[in-house]
């Protein structure tokens, strides 16, 4: 009962994968996974990054309307419009929460494609990923500083016009070049913060999310760690199909509870190579997911069935610490909806717009920059516009500019995110070799997937 929805999904993935061209002409006495077997290049797997890309927005959409309409956001809304609202499909397009563990399970897909041709030095290929993920999180640190020295906290005030006390309870750094590195580093990427998902362990170091300055930092340590879980699944793919099987079933048990567990799904995908085979003739399993999905994510805020609610709460030392109900619930409902759209044609198409994958390339900056724009320069344009146009229409400005200014400032910090992707390519390609295998023109690899997650 607790694992129907990976049930459903290793189902799933098994009879597609048993019905491929490449799995009938493998050879039947390889121990590995057909994917696993040789380091081939990647197939065209675009539209993955557009549904990074629209993730991110989700994200963004859902701290902006936090700060200035948190009626939308609210498990029970004041007014009748917010209500309907948040109990619809709609409320998915600002579900920054499932956005996250959408971001996790194609982490899972991407991760697998790339460590699966890269797996001579181990060792390198975590410090290149520490260097994709810490070095952009570090200069997010330093701008968001550089915002809270110009502006000051102007949340604060902010949450006070508005009665949004969790607006200003926000962004409560220590100013110190100690609390930056430390933030931007450490914290980010190795311990993360307190009564948030992750390493529980870790908890005596950690420190509440509100004194970060850049909070949507939570999910970097998730990544890291589930980076390394997926190249270890790659490793033990490599070694043996067996010790692999062993690996990914004992794994996705003890992490049914976490996020870690749509690192797992995302690993499966990439073994059945959903994203770059044909899309599904028959659209009904993949459309009846991704339904189930959003809905799962949708009513999570205001119900959960008793099964999860006990196993999330259960005290047992043999499975990883349980989320709080919802958030595992936004979990299976994000990989039940990732698994059904890479598999319609309609999503594939939509998503694979050009102009959509060159916007989507915008996702990290954009994911690390929102935050301090908004507790900074949107709350400060706010405090400074509600004496001449009102609360409502303040909050309102305040939300436009500071999503216009996100945008601005993640242009200018792609720059930073194109170098960490470059520093990060150089030491992957250290670990291969001159004979890594060369990606063809005009595809977009796995190593530029996983660069963006």
């Amino acid at each position: 009962m607790h694992f129907r929805v990976f049930l459903i999904i290793a189902r799933y993935i098994t009879l597609m994968h048993a019905r491929s061209p490449e799995q009938a002409d493998a050879p039947s006495a390889s121990p590995l996974p057909a994917p696993l077997r040789s380091a081939a290049a990647p197939a065209r797997i675009a539209y993955l990054e557009s549904i990074r890309g629209l993730a991110a927005v989700q994200v963004l959409l859902l701290h902006f309307f936090f700060a200035f309409v948190p009626d939308l956001v609210a498990p029970a809304p004041s007014s009748a419009l917010a209500a309907s609202i948040h109990l619809s499909p709609l409320y998915f397009l600002y579900d920054g929460y499932s956005a996250v563990y959408i971001f996790f399970g194609l982490s899972g897909y991407v991760l697998t494609r790339s460590f699966e041709r890269q797996l001579c030095q181990p060792a390198l290929q975590i410090l290149a990923r520490a260097v994709r993920l810490g070095l952009p999180a570090l200069a997010a640190t330093v701008f968001a500083a550089a915002v809270m020295l110009i502006v000051g906290r102007a949340n604060i005030e902010a949450g006070r016009l508005m009665g949004n006390a969790w607006f200003s309870h926000q962004w409560d750094a220590d100013l110190s070049a100690l609390s930056i590195v430390r933030d931007g580093t450490i914290n980010a990427l190795f311990l993360g913060y307190r009564d948030m998902p992750g390493l529980a362990l870790l908890a005596p170091w950690q420190q509440p999310l509100d004194k970060s300055f850049v909070a949507p930092l939570w999910t970097l340590s998730i990544e890291f760690y589930g980076s390394i879980a997926v190249l270890l699944l790659c490793w033990c793919a490599r070694w043996s199909r067996q010790l692999w099987w062993i690996v990914v079933v004992l794994g996705t048990i003890v992490t049914i509870r976490s996020a870690y567990v749509c690192f797992f799904v995302g690993h499966l995908l990439a073994v059945a190579r959903r994203a770059e085979r044909p899309a599904a003739a028959r659209e009904l399993v993949p459309m009846t997911l991704a339904v189930v999905g959003v809905a799962c994510s949708v009513t999570a805020d205001v119900w959960q069935p008793e099964w999860l609610i006990s196993l999330c709460s259960n005290h047992t030392s043999w499975l990883f610490p349980g989320q709080f109900p919802a958030m595992q619930q936004k979990a299976f409902g994000a990989v039940l909806l990732l698994t059904g759209i890479i598999d319609l044609k309609v999503c594939r198409n939509l998503l694979s717009k050009p102009w959509l994958v060159a916007c989507s390339r915008l996702s990290f900056p954009l994911y690390l920059m929102h935050w301090p724009i908004m507790c900074g320069l949107a709350a400060a344009a706010f405090v400074h516009l509600h004496p001449f146009v009102g609360v409502g229409a303040a909050q309102f400005c305040a939300l436009g500019l500071g999503i216009a200014a996100t945008v601005a400032a993640s242009v200018v910090f792609a720059t930073v995110d194109r170098y960490a992707v470059r520093l990060s390519s150089q030491l992957r390609r250290r670990a291969t070799g001159p004979d890594a295998a060369v990606q063809p023109a005009g595809i977009v690899s796995a190593s530029r997937m996983e660069a963006a997650s």
